[in-house]
């Protein structure tokens, strides 16, 4: 009965032929020779069920022309119609009823010896069931180890179509399939190599690999958890028993079945030793030819006395932007007037020795009209006394001069942050003093606002001293929060994420119901790393500013993206507001300035939020593009780029 709901095979059935007395090896006579028996007998009749251990030794029914029957003659099996027959048969200890008449199997129970069983027509049912799942069962059993036995061949096929040499190695390290390529370069046969440790077939040795023989194992490195799952590759050298080195490139791979346990290791190799040969002479005339150009990083010309080029060396090319074949004047990309200038220079002796210049500050024009500033120094040639030609030696002047200014910007940001922290110094004292008079001061009101609670002038006063009170203690709060100078508990997590939270802690505020939030954040973003709850703090004080700017209507965008080639994360927030004077720009982000009106801005917004994207490896920048509106953009790296540490601005503010 295909659908039955039973899950138990043959075990379930032994079991239940146990209790009813019957051994696990049985002799079964049928009373019942119609489709049922006919069916039970062509499904106990096939091979792959005789560990059924079931042997069907007579059938009986009152019609000898009854399918069943008729085909347990075709089986040789006895037959009668009088099933009381059936009781004379040697070793039957089971009879199975299959008519479906009650009075039938009445008379089966009573004239059935001692020690034969019955199973009536819906017992019978049962077993048919179970007989039919394992027949199914045996069935998949077989056509799985057929299937499997078509997917190795068809794997082989594969493998052997393949130029690289490829072994996969069982966990006792028995070699379970190799390649043609493998049986060729190894000189190799199947028999000769599968089901033997896989060192002896690939290594020709005696024991396990070592790492202190060269030739580490690493099968079981992947079994001690020494290799992190997944495949790696490795250049392996081997020497020979003539002393000489072999290189193999080599890729290792774990198999796992389909509950993740590792069960073999796939090894894919290759003979790469001519070109770890060639890579290497490539090396060593790639590393004396480095020190040759970095002897000569400079560029380098030499011209005759007409300014015709005779050399121009790679520093010169990577300079100039020409190739040495482009360049035959030295006009191409030096003035004349000032090469004139120079020869002039270099024939007194106020600008070095003569016949020499000392290094000069100009400027040369490259292949793409580019004007670079170099130092010149040049020295005449001179044969038996004539002048023949000269070489000039340009140093390139842009990292220089860059770094000055770099220099420059550094010292001014120190300057900054030294005007920042003395403000910073001054502040924590005063924060500190404020601190507790504040305290006491809530304290007392609170008690005034208990004793004046039935006077309602007095308690709206009262009540003006606690907020007023409260803000105070605010301004001191983001006074200790501008202090922080370090990243609390850092974790990774998407950039969609950071901005829903913060969202949904402003979206249901009044300010925010008239507002048009637009969300454009690239999909596949990698996730970021930092101080959550401090980044939130940065995006719902910019998401605030913003709502202040629209007046409660108009269209906030929050946009995201990931530059690939620099590894930074770009975040814009944008309302279509009326924007920042241009004369304000460079003030919003210090200290204490507002463009809020009094009561509502203490200046320490944007101030915060810069100190928390600096502490993250990051920048923060405004601009207002001509059609109105404002756009805050934070850059952050993939990772926080230094250790966290902990180092309060302010002094004393360590609580």
């Amino acid at each position: 009965m295909r659908g039955a709901p039973y899950k138990r095979d043959l075990p379930f059935l032994e079991g239940i032929l146990e209790e009813k007395g019957i051994p696990k090896k049985f002799y079964v006579a049928i009373i019942g020779g119609g489709k049922a028996c006919y069916q039970l007998l062509h499904l106990l009749n096939q091979e792959r069920l005789s560990r059924l251990n079931m042997e069907i030794i007579g059938v009986s029914d009152i019609d000898d022309s009854a399918p069943g029957f008729k085909y347990a003659k075709e089986l040789n099996i006895f037959t009668t119609t009088d099933f009381t027959e059936l009781f004379t048969l040697k070793e039957l200890n089971l009879i199975i009823e299959l008519t479906g008449s009650s009075s039938i199997r009445e008379q089966v129970a009573k004239s059935a010896p001692k020690g034969i069983s019955l199973i009536d027509h819906r017992a019978a049912r049962l077993l048919w069931d179970l007989t039919q799942i394992e027949m199914e069962k045996t069935q998949l059993e077989k056509e799985k180890q057929e299937y499997e036995e078509r997917q190795r061949k068809y794997i082989q096929r594969i493998l052997d179509l393949l130029p690289y040499r490829i072994m996969v190695v069982n966990m006792d390290m028995t070699v379970d399939m190799v390649n043609r390529t493998f049986l060729k370069e190894f000189n190799l046969k199947n028999e000769q190599v599968l089901g033997r440790r896989c060192y002896e077939v690939r290594y020709g040795r005696d024991e396990i690999c070592k790492q202190d023989g060269g030739i580490e194992c690493y099968l079981r490195r992947y079994s001690e958890g020494k290799i992190d799952v997944g495949f790696f590759n490795t250049i392996r050298e081997i020497k020979g028993s003539d002393g000489r080195s072999r290189f193999d490139h080599i890729t290792i791979s774990p198999i796992f079945d389909e509950d993740g346990k590792l069960i073999q290791i796939l090894e894919v190799s290759r003979d790469i030793t001519e070109t770890v040969v060639l890579e290497r002479e490539l090396q060593r005339s790639k590393t004396f030819f480095e020190k040759v150009i970095q002897s000569t990083v400079d560029g380098i010309v030499v011209v005759d006395t007409k300014g015709n080029v005779l050399i121009f060396n790679e520093g010169m090319e990577r300079l100039t932007g020409y190739r040495a074949e482009e360049v035959t004047h030295l006009t191409s990309f030096y003035p004349i007037e000032t090469a004139k200038e120079n020869m002039r220079k270099m024939r007194s002796n106020e600008y070095g020795p003569v016949g020499m210049l000392n290094p000069t500050s100009m400027t040369i024009t490259t292949k793409y009209g580019e004007e670079i500033p170099v130092t010149l120094s040049a020295s005449i040639i001179k044969i038996d006394g004539k002048e023949v030609g000269s070489v000039g030696v340009f140093r390139d002047m842009r990292e220089i001069l860059k770094m000055r200014k770099e220099l420059e910007d550094v010292h001014l940001s120190l300057v900054q942050s030294e005007k920042i922290a003395s403000v910073g110094r001054m502040a924590a004292g005063v924060a500190h003093e404020i601190n507790n008079p504040l305290s006491g001061i809530m304290l007392y009101a609170e008690i005034l606002k208990e004793n004046l609670k039935d006077n309602p002038q007095h308690l709206r006063d009262i009540q003006e001293i606690i907020d007023q009170t409260m803000r105070c203690k605010r301004i001191v709060s983001d006074l200790l929060e501008f202090s922080r100078q370090s990243i609390g508990k850092v974790s990774s997590f998407p950039l969609e994420e950071l901005v829903e939270k913060s969202l949904n802690l402003l979206i249901n505020q009044a300010s925010f119901h008239d507002i048009q939030i637009i969300r454009k954040i690239s999909p596949g973003l990698p996730d970021m790393v930092g101080d959550m709850a401090q980044l939130q703090q940065v995006f719902i004080n910019l998401l605030i500013n913003a709502a202040d700017a629209l007046e409660g209507k108009g269209r906030i965008v929050i946009e995201g993206d990931f530059d690939e080639k620099r590894g930074n994360f770009i975040i814009k927030v944008s309302d279509n507001g009326p924007g920042i004077p241009e004369e304000l720009r460079e003030k919003i982000f210090d200290i204490f300035f507002t463009t809020k009106p009094a009561g509502k801005g203490t200046g320490l917004g944007l101030s915060i939020c810069q100190n928390i994207i600096k502490l993250h490896g990051g920048t923060i920048s405004v601009s207002c593009p001509p059609e109105g509106g404002t756009t805050f953009t934070i850059e952050l790296p993939l990772g926080i780029i230094e250790e966290p540490k902990e180092e309060p601005l302010f002094i004393g503010m360590d609580e």
